[in-house]
């Protein structure tokens, strides 16, 4: 036995030896101890010290059932340094050890395993009495109790017990409904064909009347609008299950009618005086607390109350199950390969879901759609998820879930291979890797594109890295030290950089703990990037050299090549070594909107380029010009000055500060943010334009979405020109591109053309016009069209030349409106006969129901809008409408009616409006106020004689 093995042997098992405390006491390097343990197969202080915390908790709980709270302090007063956190995990870890098919022995997980088959979880089958909750993951672990419940209430004689189920939204109250539902179908409790009706009572929450009249049914007559009897979904819910969700938005009255339904098995519709028998299991559940929303009376007659745990309650081990569950379903949609890295499953374990399940469900299935899109334009046979999808979840959430120790469930998840499987890499530095490989693949990316996105993901990486690392004071301390020791070595190297950025320090200390992570886990230091930095980024290389050898020199800490790579891409990303000049570019505004421009600009691309000056609406040009001049003359750096600036008197500034200052200086007017992304852009590119070529770019339009204006536009159909040299190829991958990636080219006519034949392709173009309005050109040449603004695809790739064109196609969309697009001759009717209201909005609404365009409900929320208040306008005009849910595809009805109808208290209409119309449709409205203004238009309306009079008068 060695001198290493000896001091572990006799360490304590209430403080295991760290490596650190063990190479002071061998007065060797810490990476000798970590080779020297790993060579005997002994694990770290954290795994050792967890293998006897899972002992010692296992003898507890064998004696008696003890809360986190006191199992910690027994803990402590043995001498054990834990949390509360730490030892809830490893409680729930032997209570709930295994993994659906995978058991672990009570030392916790076998250190050297690191794949596990997915499939074996999905075919092990349950004992048949659990059968019909298997589906529900944590059937058998934390929703144990909960099933129980369930199969109690269901089976309870004679007719089961009615019961209510509570938690947080996204909980999985629905999905436990629809289980019950099923073990009553095959246990024989109910029918095979019994119903299972599902309501929301917050659909109609606001308008209690509708809301019964919904459960409960109701007679003709029973309301206005009520044109013959309705069953309700109690008499649709006879002989099986009634689950009403979000149920204490019930009224209180509403509260009594279903109290009435569970005492004595029989309700009354709406205006009935008849008693209907039924025989409903009602199932509700609620968000809401029960003593606080529902009455004691109607709380009486049910039961069961089951209570949900929200997602952060469940064990680490459900959560992730659900997560593999939810990926699997998406991978089975996009039929490809599936790989979620390691990193981006440890968000998914961490973050706040305050949504729960629904919400979890919800952030994978966007993640799988960004990475889908990312996929069809890499062209490869895998859609990974990386982390970079997922990242703004913990940004954007208040609370995260602490893994401490090494994680069972923190690895690479693989979908759709023959066999699926779960890859624990043992570490996370692979994962930065990847991505810096991958942003070198993307060759369309231009440079200050690439820079944005190096120095958005080592900052990401780095920043997890330090957050998962300061677990307490020794690291924190740990942390300064690093932190000191960099900024020690940068000092030294002051001759080869700029000033020194917070950014390049924190990156750098992290990266130095990245470096000691990649030894301490023993990876092999001869692997490399795709990519030579060396040649790449020599300047940042060099400095990346010398920052390793003075920092082996202070801190006898080797960095292996592939970090070495990664600290290049560090001084890069960052800016550290010495800059290139470029155009500086002044935003001169009326105002306080320059600054906030300027603010968002900087902040998107990290920098200082883009300068604000603000002119009060007051303030005398002299002023104004001497401030200018001033700046001028402090920020140029030789390749002159840019001045964009919103309107007025600063549009002629540019050539008197030119003279007096002898800078070269231009002036673009009528600046927006767009232009002011694009400026700053085009200037911080390695292959950054000149002052000339950057203002001639903004002023003709190419490069920002303001290009576009009206008057060339005809109202035809909108095209795009995709463009390559032979019109084939490339141009086809563009296409592709387009429909993939900026959703508005959905409906848009796109069309191939090639430089070889110039003539030829002009002559195609002229006949293209005959029929479409050319919104843009996009390509990898410019084709030089006069009045069709070019974006190439380089630009396009930054994500603002998707933006530019989104806009284009936006604003020749707006413009080419016609309310020719939802009226139609089939929906216009011409001296309608009708004995009310009622019968108006009825016939109307059935029109448009048999034509498709919306859907049954539909009638009922045009009256619910009516109950509100009138929707006459004073031109004796009605404008029903109804809920845009119930839209199918936007439309109006139109209805002249035979005679003058009184259509609320002291309104009168002789046209009617029914408006069926979605969320995106306000701009049909203001088309269809704008036409109904005018005197001439309505003469003619009233004047037409036949349903093409009125449909040609209205478009």
């Amino acid at each position: 036995m060695n001198q290493l093995e000896e001091l572990i042997v006799g360490e304590s098992k209430e403080r295991p030896y760290t490596d650190e405390e063990l190479a002071k006491q061998l007065h060797i390097r810490r990476e000798a101890v970590i080779e020297e343990r790993k060579r005997l197969g002994i694990p770290d202080s954290r795994l050792r010290l967890r293998r006897v915390l899972i002992q010692e908790i296992r003898k507890m709980l064998e004696q008696e059932d003890l809360s986190d709270r006191m199992l910690t302090s027994r803990l402590q007063e043995k001498g054990y340094q834990v949390s509360r956190y730490l030892v809830s995990e490893l409680k729930t870890e032997y209570k709930c050890n295994r993994v659906r098919g995978q058991f672990y022995n009570n030392q916790g997980p076998k250190p050297t395993q690191a794949v596990e088959s997915i499939q074996s979880k999905e075919t092990t089958k349950p004992d048949k009495v659990d059968e019909d909750f298997a589906a529900m993951i944590g059937y058998d672990g934390g929703l144990r109790a909960q099933v129980r419940q369930a199969k109690a209430a269901i089976a309870y004689p004679p007719h089961g017990l009615h019961t209510l189920i509570i938690g947080p939204s996204g909980t999985g109250k629905t999905m436990l409904a629809e289980h019950m539902y099923q073990f009553a179908k095959h246990r024989g409790i109910l029918r095979e064909d019994a119903p299972f009706i599902a309501f929301n009572c917050a659909d109609y929450a606001d308008n209690p009347q509708l809301l019964n009249s919904q459960l409960f049914g109701y007679v003709k007559g029973a309301f206005s609008g009520a044109a013959e009897n309705h069953d309700g979904l109690v008499e649709k819910a006879d002989g099986g299950i009634l689950f009403l969700d979000e149920v204490h938005r019930l009224s209180s009255e509403g509260q009594e009618m279903l109290f009435y339904l569970l005492d004595k098995g029989a309700y009354r519709r709406l205006g009935d005086v008849a008693v209907h028998k039924v025989n409903v299991r009602l199932i509700a559940a609620t968000t809401s607390t029960p003593e606080s929303s529902l009455l004691l009376t109607f709380r009486r007659r049910i039961p069961i109350v089951i209570s949900m745990p929200a997602l952060s309650e469940r064990p680490i081990s459900e959560r992730f199950d659900i997560i593999c569950h939810f990926f699997r379903k998406e991978q089975q949609k996009i039929h490809h390969r599936m790989v979620v890295e390691k990193a981006a499953v440890r968000i998914l374990l961490q973050y706040g879901c305050s949504g729960n399940i629904g919400q979890l469900q919800s952030d994978i299935q966007v993640a799988c759609a960004n990475a889908f899109l990312d996929y069809m334009s890499r062209g490869d046979d895998t859609v990974y998820i990386r982390e970079e999808l997922l990242d703004n979840l913990l940004a954007a959430s208040d609370t995260r879930k602490r893994l401490e120790g090494d994680q069972p469930y923190c690895r690479k998840l693989v979908f759709g291979d023959d066999f699926e499987d779960l890859q624990d890499d043992g570490t996370d530095v692979d994962s930065i890797y990847s991505h810096l490989n991958r942003i070198h693949k993307a060759s369309g990316v231009p440079e200050s594109e690439r820079m944005d996105m190096l120095r958005r993901q080592l900052t990401a990486h780095f920043l997890r890295i330090e957050q998962d690392q300061a677990r307490d004071a020794k690291d924190d301390a740990a942390q300064q030290q690093s932190k000191e020791a960099v900024q020690q070595v940068l000092a030294a190297m002051e001759h080869m950089l700029n000033p020194v950025t917070d950014a390049l320090v924190e990156n750098l200390t992290a990266m130095v703990k990245e470096a000691m992570t990649m030894v301490d886990y023993g990876l092999p230091m001869e692997q490399k990037l795709m990519f030579d930095p060396a040649e790449q980024y020599p300047a940042e290389f060099q400095a990346a050299l010398k920052f390793a050898e003075l920092f082996f020199e202070q801190n006898h800490c080797i960095f292996p090549e592939r970090a070495l790579a990664a600290l290049t891409l560090c001084f890069y990303a960052f800016s550290a070594c010495k800059r290139r000049k470029r155009v500086r570019i002044i935003l001169m505004t009326h105002g306080d909107v320059g600054k906030s421009i300027a603010d968002a600009v900087n902040h998107i691309y990290d920098n200082d380029n883009l300068l604000a000056v603000s002119m009060g609406w007051d303030e005398s040009s002299e002023r104004v010009m001497e401030q200018i001049i001033s700046l001028v003359q402090k920020v140029d750096e030789g390749y002159g000055c840019l001045l964009l600036v919103d309107m007025g008197s600063l549009a002629s500034f540019a050539p008197e500060i030119a003279l007096r200052t002898g800078v070269p200086v231009r002036c673009v007017a009528r600046v927006d943010t767009l232009m002011a992304l694009d400026a700053v852009y085009r200037a911080d590119g390695k292959d950054g334009q000149n002052l000339d070529a950057l203002a001639d770019a903004l002023e003709v339009g190419r490069l920002h979405a303001g290009f576009s204006g009206t008057e060339k536009y005809q109202g035809k159909p909108s095209a795009i020109l995709t463009v390559c040299i032979t019109g084939e190829g490339y141009a086809q991958r563009i296409k592709s591109y387009l429909r993939t990636t900026v959703a508005a080219s959905k409906n848009v006519h796109l069309e191939d053309v090639g430089l070889l034949n110039r003539d030829a392709m002009l002559q195609k173009v002229e006949e293209l016009r005959s029929n479409f309005d050319i919104v843009a050109a996009v390509g990898t040449i410019n084709p030089e069209l006069p009045g069709i603004p070019f974006l190439s695809m380089e630009y396009l790739f930054s994500g603002y030349g998707t933006m530019a064109l989104t806009n284009l196609l936006e604003n020749h969309h707006q413009d080419t409106k016609r309310l020719t697009d939802i009226i139609e001759p089939q929906l216009v009717l011409c001296d309608a006969t009708f004995a009310n209201k009622n019968e108006v909005i009825d016939h109307m609404c059935t029109i448009l129901v048999a034509r498709g365009y919306v859907k049954p409900e539909f009638l009922l929320s045009v009256y619910k809008r009516e109950n509100l208040g009138t929707t006459c306008l004073e031109e004796r005009i009605a404008v029903p409408h109804g809920e845009s849910s119930y839209v199918v595809k936007p439309s109006i009805c139109v209805a002249k009616l035979h005679k003058p109808m009184e259509w609320a208290d002291g309104c009168v209409a002789d046209f009617v409006f029914l408006f069926a119309l979605t969320e995106n449709c306000s701009e049909y409205v203001q088309i269809f106020y704008d036409k109904i203004r005018s005197r001439e238009c309505l003469e003619n309306l009233r004047k037409s004689e036949s349903p093409a009079e009125i449909f040609k008068n209205l478009v």
